[in-house]
């Protein structure tokens, strides 16, 4: 089973988000592939929370609403188990808030990161220690500093045994 943590540089290509979306072509192409493939998507709650911020900072008004309309559509269909992918990241636990605290200055100040991002980076490590049955998992992402978090589980259980 391959898993795909979904970041808001995704979803702003699968929505097109005008300033947000430079690799939309290629985004929706690598979508349709992982969902014909029955990889696992996962959408973290954060990146539903800063894809609405992006969407509601649209400078044109039409635009904006459009985008709000269609992001609309996207959470119901999240909401309601339509969409081909898993909302996921709902709780913080105590512990994960302590260890966001612990790394966030270092994280802003020298790889400028937001909590959002950190959060993504914190949900896929849980999941990938705590779901046995993964082959490949990564954070899709355009971003450099997030896509390189990515493994195969089948090779690090082997080496385990």
């Amino acid at each position: 089973m391959n898993v795909r943590f979904m970041d808001t540089s995704i979803v702003m290509n699968l929505l097109e988000i005008p300033g947000m979306c430079q690799d939309a072509e290629k985004v929706k192409k690598e979508f349709n592939q992982a969902v014909e493939a029955k990889e696992t998507l996962i959408l973290p709650v954060s990146t539903i929370i800063e894809s609405g911020n992006h969407i509601a900072h649209i400078a044109d008004g039409h635009i904006r609403r459009e985008k709000a309309m269609q992001f609309q559509e996207f959470l119901r269909k999240t909401a309601n188990e339509e969409a081909p992918w898993t909302l996921y990241g709902v709780t913080l636990t105590k512990e994960d808030l302590l260890v966001l605290a612990e790394e966030f200055p270092g994280k802003a100040l020298h790889l400028k990161m937001g909590i959002g991002d950190m959060s993504i980076i914190r949900f896929y490590e849980n999941y990938k220690a705590t779901i046995p049955a993964i082959g490949r998992i990564m954070i899709w992402s355009t971003d450099s500093h997030l896509s390189d978090y990515q493994e195969d589980m089948t090779i690090r259980r082997r080496r385990n045994r």
